[in-house]
């Protein structure tokens, strides 16, 4: 049986996974309820700029939860930051990360270099930058939650599933 909670926005039952969505997407005040797509999972897709501890935007993600075939799995859709090369995306992801950890939910990932004009990380590059948060993986990657993790370790459970 799935955990599910209520959401803080709309007061509906939902499971963990969109729970961990709820919560990244109701952290700013004011932001628009926007949704850019649905998952093959009729799931929305909810994109936000993301902002440091001071308040300050520093990139982009879009997040979705998996659906109640998968309730305690999270799919990122897109993470870029602003500056590229500046830490900016390993700040995003730590506090991704992090929080995936308290919610118990697994985080997934299509690895797909893409450029925006900055020079891109490779292939090899961008699988390894997702490692050292604990990814696993080849082009599909998953992130297992664990309340014992730190960055570096690539020691992962291997049960679980991302679409």
């Amino acid at each position: 049986m799935p955990f599910l909670g209520v959401s803080t926005l709309t007061g509906a039952i939902m499971t963990k996974a969109a729970e961990y969505v709820d919560h990244m997407y109701s952290r700013y005040k004011g932001r628009a309820a926007v949704t850019v797509g649905v998952n093959s999972a009729l799931n929305s897709v909810h994109p936000f700029v993301f902002e440091n501890r001071l308040n300050i935007p520093i990139g982009l993600i879009a997040l979705s939860p998996d659906g109640l075939t998968n309730p305690d799995s999270v799919d990122i859709y897109h993470i870029s930051a602003f500056m590229p090369g500046e830490g900016q995306g390993s700040e995003i992801m730590n506090f991704l990360c992090k929080v995936a950890d308290e919610y118990g939910v697994r985080l997934c990932i299509q690895a797909e270099v893409q450029s925006n004009g900055y020079p891109a990380m490779t292939q090899a590059e961008l699988l390894a930058w997702y490692h050292k948060f604990g990814f696993v993986g080849g082009s599909v990657m998953r992130r297992e939650p664990s309340s014992h993790f730190s960055p570096g370790s690539r020691e992962r459970a291997q049960d679980g599933a991302c679409q």
